[in-house]
């Protein structure tokens, strides 16, 4: 799925290559009947330099194409897609974008390993929200703490730096995290009190756990995964485990 940002850019892109292909065709056209009526061909500068401006523009707006064509293609089509698009961008941040595309292609089919790498790719090209925050999650679910706490601090993605030391067993700065963006967050989710309520129940603390848990209730009273917690203490490691089973880290 095209982000909104690349997704403008493609569409710029699209008309611009119909602008080029209708230049060379005008371009094509003179010079045909230009060359009938004089008997020799005959190409004007104006007219080399129109052409080459729009081979410049076609050329730029290829790995558009190609990401377009991915876009509506079979999972291993797609895969070498992306990559052929990834190959012929020249532009940094167009080749960071679809880099991103790729990333999300490999996460939509669990491919933990290369959308790290994709994701990897696309930062050292420009920065970017969506690969940090990608790298924040993935790099937890491989169990990469350090490298995924660097990537959330970023983001300032308080709650999964939480995470990452509920994982490590490290409460105390846990708490000290989730704590603090409570009580300077003026709307806490019902995921910042359940992550709190479940620090609260590890150190053992059920009272102050039952009352975070019931605020967490409160904020999202349908939520399946919040009933989970409830009734698992290990619900974290639980979760994470599998989720590193599935992405086949």
């Amino acid at each position: 799925m095209i982000n909104n940002d690349l997704f403008i850019t493609v569409v710029v892109m699209f008309l611009l290559s119909f602008v080029a292909i209708l230049l060379l065709l005008i371009v094509l056209i003179f010079v045909f009947v230009n060359s009938y009526k004089q008997k020799t061909f005959k190409i004007s500068p104006v007219q080399i330099w129109l052409s080459i401006l729009s081979f410049i523009i076609l050329y730029l707006g290829t790995p558009f194409w190609i990401l377009a064509f991915a876009q509506n293609a079979k999972q291993s089509q797609a895969e070498q897609l992306y990559k052929l698009a990834v190959s012929v961008s020249v532009i940094p941040s167009v080749k960071a974008n679809i880099l991103e595309e790729l990333g999300n292609h490999y996460v939509v089919f669990l491919d933990g390993q290369n959308a790290v790498k994709a994701f990897e790719d696309a930062l050292n090209l420009n920065e970017s929200k969506v690969a940090t925050v990608q790298l924040c999650r993935l790099y937890t679910i491989k169990g990469e703490y350090k490298s995924a706490i660097n990537m959330c601090q970023k983001l300032e993605l308080s709650q999964i730096i939480a995470v990452n030391y509920i994982l490590q067993d490290d409460y105390k700065i846990a708490y000290e995290v989730i704590n603090k963006k409570i009580q300077n967050n003026k709307k806490p989710t019902c995921w910042d009190y359940a992550t709190r309520a479940y620090i609260y129940r590890q150190t053992g603390k059920k009272d102050l756990f039952e009352k975070n848990y019931k605020k967490a209730l409160e904020l999202c009273p349908d939520s399946e995964a919040l009933k989970n917690l409830y009734k698992n203490k290990n619900y974290y490691k639980d979760l994470y485990s599998q989720y590193k089973k599935q992405y086949n880290f």
